[in-house]
């Protein structure tokens, strides 16, 4: 009986001494408690020619162009507030990316975070009229064989107009990646992500992936890029209603979005606006309005930054700097 209590004491004790090896390796240098690394995604991106917009639309601008600009002023802003960080972009040129290159590209650089710009779209609104009636002419048969005839009628019809109006939505919302989608984003994590670079960086220690102890503590991983994710997206749409505009939150979408899902690390997607409404429309075709919300962005960015480097580590945990 003692044996038994004696060697299961010990095997606790050395599963706990595992998980905190593991851990606070971690700690140290993890992913999301120093930004070292930003990726900067402009969404969509010209196909074929400079002339094929991509994206949403509205009637004088698309998507990809506005995206581009303001992510090029976000690189900008990030480059000259913060020049101890490396920032990235997914799409440097005009010309479009593929989503599964642009996550690639994301982990292969072991970014730290991951935004990504896009502008919206609401179709226009449908409107059924009913403007006056008109007279039909219509035949029915009446008796049988060679009695059967052919009767001539009329019927009063309603006359029917369909007409198309602008879509009032507007607004920006901010996306993290489904909590539906969480294996998703283990997966990525596992197989992509930074979660295990510094052991991958000591010859001497060898990761089992089947470990329940490192699933365990991808999981985790997955939770807090969740939980950072939502912090970063909420402070963008803090920003953008400093500068006045109008928040529409942050959010989750029931279908994926295969960027934020299939990168390592924490990641938002922005909606900047709705290219449909053309107060928008004119917004951010603006230098003036790309610059205000490349800024927006940048500060965004910044609190973010200070937010989780200050943060515990294990360092100031055991009264070490």
């Amino acid at each position: 009986m003692k044996k038994n209590w004696l060697f299961g004491t010990i095997s606790i004790l050395m599963i706990c001494i595992t998980v905190f090896s593991f851990t606070s390796k971690r700690a140290v240098n993890s992913p999301s408690a120093r930004i070292q690394t930003i990726i900067i995604d402009a969404g969509h991106g010209f196909k074929g020619s400079l002339s094929a917009g991509d994206g949403a639309f509205g009637s004088e601008v698309y998507e990809d162009k506005v995206t581009y600009e303001v992510a090029k002023k976000v690189v900008d802003e990030i480059k000259k507030q913060l020049p101890d960080v490396r920032v990235l972009e997914s799409r440097p040129t005009p010309f479009f990316v593929g989503l599964h290159e642009r996550a690639n590209f994301a982990n292969e650089n072991k970014g730290n975070l991951f935004v990504s710009i896009h502008c919206n779209y609401a179709p226009k609104l449908r409107e059924v009229r009913m403007e006056g009636h008109r007279q039909e002419t219509y035949y029915v048969y009446s008796g049988k064989g060679k009695k059967k005839k052919k009767i001539k009628k009329t019927r009063t019809v309603p006359i029917y107009k369909t007409y198309y109006h602008p879509n009032p939505a507007n607004g920006t919302e901010t996306y993290v990646f489904a909590a539906h989608k969480t294996d998703d984003k283990e997966d990525i994590i596992m197989e992509n992500g930074d979660v295990f670079q510094n052991e991958k960086d000591d010859s001497t220690f060898n990761v089992n992936i089947n470990d329940p102890i490192v699933k365990q503590q991808v999981a985790l991983w997955t939770k807090q890029f969740f939980s950072n994710s939502v912090k970063l997206a909420t402070i963008v749409e803090e920003e953008f209603t400093g500068i006045g505009r109008f928040s529409r939150g942050v959010k989750q979408r029931q279908k994926g979005i295969w960027v934020l899902q299939a990168t390592a690390m924490p990641s938002i997607l922005i909606e900047l606006g709705f290219l449909s409404y053309r107060p928008e429309e004119e917004f951010l075709m603006s230098d003036d309005g790309q610059q205000q919300m490349a800024a927006s962005i940048t500060r965004s960015i910044k609190r973010y930054k200070d937010l989780v480097e200050k943060g515990p580590t294990v360092q100031n945990i055991n009264g070490r700097k």
